[in-house]
């Protein structure tokens, strides 16, 4: 236990390195979108095939990216209703909205590739790619409509339905439904080469952090309606769907993460308020980079 402890520290300090390599000027943004674009890519696709094509699917399987999607959902209505009460202008609604709704699952990856075995491992790939969905499909739709560009909706639709990570889910899902023999060793190692990859996401996400607006109101309702309001929705899903054990652990840290970065992606994609999604996406990373490792060593293994 002490020294898995010790490399769930170590992972969260890589984030603390990427910082300070930003302050130092050794590397920055343009290197943080780079090493996420790798992981996405490459890296993503090969855990989830390692994760998925070995693992018998469960109940679990089918509800967790279902229970992604409903808090998504639920935080971006929430948002909205709370963005209107604030009485923001149009740019900074939508910034405040799309940090609602977008989950920074990535941050999970690195420690749970640390603690959690195979079967827990593939829970918790499931979830994310539930959220990821309705990322790449409904908060992408929001995202334009709030820029006033609802005519690149078709064209980033169509952008999404060769993300390799959702063919190599479709890829994995299928072989796994089918029973297809794969060796348990090549599983294995390609499982092992993922959760390695995966480790540039905190040290990917030091590098791009901006503690810019911290003053401003609405971004600390941006990270409480993210992480806070989340959780509470969290809770009522595990209710509802009648989670338990590890696929509950998982449910409700998704449900607490910190802003995902597609909200600052978006955001200056679409003309949106970058510094509230940005300064909000900074302060969620950091409060997340001291609090998901310490509660990694409370799942079910």
């Amino acid at each position: 236990m002490l020294v898995a402890n010790w490399r769930l520290a170590a992972v969260a300090a890589l984030f603390f390195v990427g910082v300070a390599a930003r302050r130092l000027n050794v590397a920055g943004e343009p290197q943080g979108r780079a090493l996420l674009g790798f992981v996405f890519n490459i890296g993503l696709p090969i855990l989830i095939f390692g994760a998925l094509a070995g693992v018998p699917l469960v109940r679990e399987h089918a509800l967790l990216p279902v229970a992604a999607m409903c808090i998504c959902i639920v935080g971006g209505v929430v948002g909205r209703l709370v963005a209107r009460r604030l009485a923001l202008p149009r740019i900074s609604e939508g910034a405040l909205v799309l940090c609602a709704m977008s989950i920074n699952n990535s941050m999970l990856y690195p420690f749970a590739a640390l603690s959690l075995g195979a079967a827990a491992f593939s829970q918790l790939v499931m979830f994310d790619m539930g959220h990821a969905v309705l990322v790449w499909t409904v908060t992408t739709v929001v995202a334009c409509r709030y820029g006033g560009h609802a005519d690149d909706i078709p064209v980033l639709l169509k952008r999404t339905l060769f993300s390799p990570p959702l063919w190599v889910l479709a890829l994995a899902l299928a072989l796994n439904l089918a029973d297809a023999p794969l060796p348990a060793d090549l599983l294995h190692v390609v499982l092992l080469i993922g959760q390695g990859l995966i480790l540039l996401v905190p040290l990917s996400m030091g590098l791009l952090v901006r503690a810019r607006g911290l003053r401003r109101p609405e971004v600390i309702t941006a990270v409480v309606l993210r992480s806070g309001f989340g959780l509470l929705v969290g809770f009522a899903l595990v209710w509802l769907f009648g989670l338990s054990g590890t696929a509950a652990a998982i449910a409700l840290m998704g449900s607490a993460a910190p802003i995902g970065f597609t909200a600052v992606v978006l955001s200056a994609r679409e003309g949106l308020d970058l510094d509230l999604a940005a300064s909000a996406a900074a302060i969620s990373v950091f409060l997340g980079s001291l609090w998901i490792p310490l509660a990694m060593m409370f799942i079910p293994r």
